[in-house]
């Protein structure tokens, strides 16, 4: 991929064994944690000390670092050879820095088989390049239609299963004030995930198959972006949406106006947490789906996933398996999905019979889990995923036509994919 960089890999890694400790000396790994709710990192900052004081010949120090700085720092510590021994991290660097050579194939692992046949196979897939996996997916978020049980029986409304019924809802909402979908239409990230989240409803995908060209702008990316115009334009969504980041959007939620939202498993604690919203009128359901289908690829529920991954340059990689399976595999905490965490694990065993679950809806949940599909694994999705929302945006403000935000972004995203 980048001859120059693959070099320094090798190097790296050739000399990157530290040897043994000292005797007496408990062995030392690293692990970074990009990103994660502050719930999230208390739990992980807890396990890793329950892990140190059962583990006193081996210790692992936790580092939480930014979202935003994840391929920066992965590179900078595969080609320096040193850094982390375990990285919680998007599922998208499986690809890039496998190839690289800055993550460690699990397949050297004898009993990697085993914990392979513990996970959902279609989630572990998008952890997986050329035939081996770099990683295990810790936790996934899949995105589904949160709504405001009150709205919904006060004006004596059923929650739709098409996107034409959830239009047709809007005359009725409207008169009271009260918008049909709220999501954030600004040109961010936060645009991104609630747009492809329709385009996967309606069989539409970001790339074609091979990751050659952009598939963004089909006909059910076309439908999906019209049916938002459409919405806005007949008062159905907020008029500054276009504004909205995800603070905005919780914010007009939660304050009554708006009966429905594109979320994922984090919004049953965000609303009561930190906007006090009862958690009797919210409720989970399945995003709708177009009445015909746009394009020949089966309807998904969109999914992201973080994975807990051993880099290549560890000088210990049996003990930093060891490590992995003991917090991210084994720990009960993965066992059953559980609302502190605010994410799913990716478990079988979190949803067999019997499991139960404080979720509310756990089983809307569970069912866009088992149908989900995550973005493309691409190194520069994070880029695809600005100019997507750029076509979002642009369209609902009324500088494009839908058609055009979405040909000029699938441009760019062609040549993105072409370099």
């Amino acid at each position: 991929m980048i001859p120059c960089l693959m070099a320094l890999c090798l190097l790296a890694m050739a000399c990157g064994d530290a040897g043994d400790p000292a005797p007496g000396t408990p062995r030392q790994l690293l692990l970074w944690a990009f990103g994660g709710v502050p719930r999230t990192q208390a739990w992980l900052r807890q396990g890793v000390a329950q892990f140190n004081a059962t583990h006193p010949d081996l210790q692992v120090t936790f580092e939480n670092r930014d979202w935003s700085t994840q391929r920066e720092s992965l590179i900078t510590a595969t080609v320096a050879g040193e850094g982390p021994d375990l990285v919680y991290v998007h599922h998208k660097y499986a690809v890039e820095f496998g190839e690289l050579g800055g993550l460690y194939p699990l397949e050297n692992f004898a009993d990697f088989p085993q914990i392979r046949d513990r996970y959902l196979p279609h989630i572990l897939e998008h952890v997986r390049y050329q035939g081996n996996h770099y990683g295990i997916p810790a936790t996934t978020l899949p995105f589904v239609m949160a709504y405001n049980k009150r709205i919904l029986a006060e004006h004596h409304l059923e929650l739709p299963r098409t996107w034409e019924e959830l239009q047709a809802m809007g005359p009725v909402l409207k008169a009271a004030g009260i918008h049909t979908l709220s999501m954030p239409a600004g040109a961010n990230g936060d645009t991104a995930y609630r747009f492809v989240s329709l385009l996967y409803k309606a069989g539409g995908r970001v790339l074609n198959e091979d990751w050659s060209r952009a598939a963004l702008n089909g006909p059910a990316g076309l439908a999906a972006l019209k049916l938002l115009l459409e919405m806005k334009r007949q008062g159905y969504m907020p008029e500054a949406c276009t504004a909205y980041a995800n603070d905005e959007n919780i914010a007009h939620w939660c304050g009554g106006r708006a009966l429905f939202s594109i979320e994922g498993p984090w919004w049953q604690d965000v609303v009561q947490a930190d906007y006090h919203f009862p958690l009797a009128d919210m409720g989970l359901a399945e995003l709708p789906v177009p009445s015909q289908a746009f394009e020949a690829n089966p309807s998904r529920t969109l999914l992201d996933i973080a994975m807990i991954s051993i880099t290549a340059y560890t000088p210990d990689p049996q003990a930093s398996w060891a490590a992995l399976k003991d917090l991210f595999v084994d720990n009960p905490v993965w066992q059953a999905p559980e609302p502190a965490l605010v994410l799913l694990p990716a478990l079988k065993a979190a949803y067999a019979p019997g499991v139960k679950s404080e979720y509310i809806d756990m089983d809307v949940l569970a069912a866009g889990l088992m149908n989900g599909l995550a973005w493309p694994g691409h190194p520069r999705i994070t880029e695809i995923q600005s100019l997507m929302a750029e076509a979002v945006n642009t369209t609902l403000t009324g500088t494009k036509t839908p058609q055009q935000a979405l040909d000029d972004a699938a441009w760019e995203v062609d040549e993105i994919l072409a370099e």
